[in-house]
């Protein structure tokens, strides 16, 4: 930083950065604050779609036998009488755990032979593990289970003969897609309810009856206080996020009357997990949206990927808040600190980069079986990019009109553009106050404009003056001189500032030279023979205090001091088409141009004499 007449201020490019770095940081504020309240909810959960697996290898533990279409072509319409679940088993003995994804509520007719053939086969089984559902499933605060309302489930003696039973019921997101399963259910006091998925698991691994519960830090712990026997990750409530192997058709499926029509190799079961359901039908009804396929999932194929899940414990565990919110600001951070330094343009480019970067470190995230929030995130990005880009064009379009403002009449149109880059580097430029600089100043007067104007008309004299101010203006902006300030029928110039000139006296000699000559050509123009006009014009070189100067009410970019006065005498000194300059100007210039020195002479302001010299021409025009 450096001071000024108002305090301390930043250079360019710091005070792009400071003010994007609080530009992102709004915007990120304002994202956390929208994230907070659960705006976009639904939409937060389904930006992370993308990164679910859709053709994984679900390996061999898992098989699914479908109640399908070809099925029922042969043993008609659904319900099926319930010979073809007796037969059903009697296939699937080899099986480890067997779990029958359809609701068998009714025992059929009195005296139904097959209502105690399949009671037996289910009890002979030994592995049989039957569906619960409910009619509802509702959500709870952070903390609490899911509740369930009424249950439905296969009759008593079904039920008993069974290893056990399991809830199917299903808890959609907001947006209808299955992304989660709830591993306990509340049914009522002291009433919980296991997971169809997670009944399969004890019996696929022993767990007996070891008592399950949620626990403080997210997760579903099955065992007691002198050993865990397993333990997963769930959401506060106790709902898993199933991390799919992929889409519909993932796991091996057989048809159901293939399978008891002895079509299938039996030794296809031989211990693993068998899932029965309805699956590929014209009317199927137990159909759900998934992350993972366009099509909709059957929930026998659901059911199938949360047993994987469960049993190869690769639950996905969802972001924390603490990390949103890291995440976030982190983007935010590094979107707003490398946008201050780049165009829109290369802006654009490095959003795109940080977009993709992100887009990686959420794939290892996830395939680290965690589950990212994306939707903020990548929201962080690309506003930031819109923000931070616009305030920063806004606020450089205010300080570029401010600089045109204040230079853009008195310069060239390229030294107006220098002098804009210059000042949106170091705002000090058009800062009210000054600074000491060595500068040439020019002063111009046209010779005997005064008697002129006292004997033409008024249009005509205004008509004429313009002409040579005219074509002095052009002279000056050739050399990149600053104009002041139009005298009447003369001008004050500048050289050497704002822009930093190192041959300031060279370029005001230059310009007083060309400014003769085009005095000369445009009165030959006009055919000026009573009233040819010629400037009387002094140069002085030396130290002046230049910038914004004047009262509240208006400023102007000047030049005060003893050089500009000393060039005022001068040009008041020097007769018609001549030009004067003090010893400074002359040993800066003493190279190129050739110099009469001239006697001591006084002038207004000055006790003693003052040396002045005259300008003849230049060295390059004698060759």
């Amino acid at each position: 930083m450096k001071p000024n007449r108002k305090g301390w201020t930043l250079p360019r490019r710091q005070r792009r950065l400071a003010q994007s770095l609080v530009t992102g940081l709004a915007v990120a504020g304002a994202i956390l604050l929208v994230q907070w309240v659960g705006l976009f909810s639904s939409a937060r959960v389904a930006a992370a779609d993308y990164l679910y697996e859709t053709q994984g290898i679900p390996g061999d533990d898992i098989v699914i036998v479908a109640i399908d279409e070809k099925s029922q072509q042969v043993l008609g319409d659904w319900p099926w009488p319930l010979a073809p679940y007796v037969a059903l088993f009697e296939r699937l003995k080899g099986a480890d755990v067997v779990g029958l994804d359809v609701l068998l509520p009714d025992p059929g007719p009195e005296g139904n032979p097959d209502t105690p053939a399949l009671i037996e086969a289910v009890r002979q089984a030994g592995n049989v593990v039957m569906p619960l559902t409910s009619l509802e499933l509702l959500s709870q605060p952070p903390g609490k289970l899911y509740s369930t309302g009424q249950i439905i489930q296969p009759f008593p003696a079904l039920l008993e003969a069974a290893d056990s039973a399991g809830m199917v019921a299903v808890a959609p997101d907001k947006d209808g897609t299955l992304r989660r399963v709830a591993l306990l259910m509340n049914a009522g006091p002291d009433q919980v309810h296991e997971a169809f998925g997670l009944r399969i698991l004890r019996l696929r691994l022993n767990l007996g009856d070891a008592p399950a519960s949620l626990e403080d830090n997210q997760a579903i712990v099955i065992g007691d206080e002198s050993e865990v026997q397993y333990e997963t990750v769930t959401d506060s409530n106790g709902a898993m996020y199933v991390n799919y192997v992929g889409g519909p058709n993932t796991f091996a499926v057989h048809s159901f009357i293939d399978v008891i029509q002895d079509r299938i190799d039996t030794g296809q079961f031989e211990d693993k997990i068998v899932l029965v359901g309805m699956m590929n039908t014209v009317s199927e009804m137990d159909l759900h949206q998934t992350p993972v396929s366009a099509s909709r999932m059957a929930g026998i194929e659901f059911q199938a990927n949360a047993v994987h899940t469960l049993l190869h414990h690769c639950a996905l565990r969802p972001q924390g808040r603490a990390q949103g919110i890291v995440t976030v600001l982190l983007l935010a951070v590094i979107s707003a600190a490398v946008l201050s330094q780049l165009g829109a343009i290369a802006g654009i480019g490095f959003t795109l980069l940080l977009g993709a970067g992100y887009f990686m470190v959420t794939n290892l995230q996830f395939n680290a079986r965690r589950l990212p929030d994306v939707l903020f995130p990548y929201a962080t990005v690309l506003i930031n990019y819109t923000i931070v880009t616009a305030v920063r064009f806004a606020s450089e379009r205010v300080e570029r009109n401010r600089v045109t403002d204040v230079f853009g009449r008195f310069v060239s149109a390229e030294v107006r553009n220098a002098i804009v880059n210059m000042a949106l580097d170091d705002p000090d430029l058009i800062q009210p106050g000054g600074r000491l600089l060595e500068i040439s100043v020019l002063f111009a007067d046209i010779r005997g404009f005064t008697s002129l104007s006292e004997k033409l008309p008024p249009p005509e004299v205004v008509e004429i003056l313009n002409l040579y101010l005219d074509s002095m203006e052009a002279e000056v902006f050739k050399q990149g001189g600053t104009l002041d300030k139009y005298t009447g029928d003369g001008m004050m110039v500048l050289f050497g500032t704002p822009l930093e000139q190192p041959d300031h006296a060279e370029r005001a000699v230059h310009a007083a030279l060309a400014m003769q000559q085009a005095a000369a050509e445009v009165s030959q123009q006009r055919g000026d023979v009573q009233w040819t006009m010629k400037y009387g014009i002094g140069i002085t070189t030396g130290p002046a205090v230049v910038g914004q100067i004047g009262s509240q009410r208006r400023l102007d970019y000047t030049a005060i001091g003893d050089t500009v006065n000393l060039a005022s005498r001068l040009e008041g000194k020097a007769p018609p088409g001549t030009t004067l300059v003090n010893r400074a100007t002359y040993e800066a210039v003493k190279d190129i141009a050739i110099i009469e020195q001239l006697d001591p002479m006084r002038v207004k302001g000055k006790a003693e004499p003052v040396v002045a010299y005259k300008v003849l021409g230049l060295h390059e025009d004698e060759r």
